[in-house]
């Protein structure tokens, strides 16, 4: 690439930063505050398993009990977690899954 193509590009990217950085910088934004956010509500999640674990345990002194009270606890909090994902999920399903024929009569 020559000096003078170099330029020009350089004065693109510059005036197309100007114009667009607000957007540029909100994207990025919104991308690292989502990464933080679910982060967030896994740790939280998961400290909440653990502690479901710890006093099954402890108070009735089973570790299978331990371990299914914390699958429960997993479960419900993943349910927690992504109701709006399973919630459009099956909306979508129920709009375009195909009616079973009756064959009867």
């Amino acid at each position: 690439m020559s000096n003078r193509s170099f330029g020009w590009l350089l004065v693109l990217s510059i005036v197309g930063l100007l114009f667009f950085a607000e957007e540029i910088f909100s994207v990025f934004g919104m991308a690292i505050g989502s990464v933080i956010e679910i982060s967030v509500s896994l740790l939280v999640s998961l400290f909440f398993v653990g502690l479901v674990f710890f006093i099954v345990a402890t108070v009735f002194g089973s570790v299978l009990l331990g371990i299914g009270a914390a699958l429960v606890a997993l479960l419900l909090s993943g349910i927690g977690l992504f109701w709006p994902l399973i919630l459009c999920v099956l909306v979508l399903y129920f709009i375009f899954r195909k009616p079973k024929v009756s064959r009867t009569g």
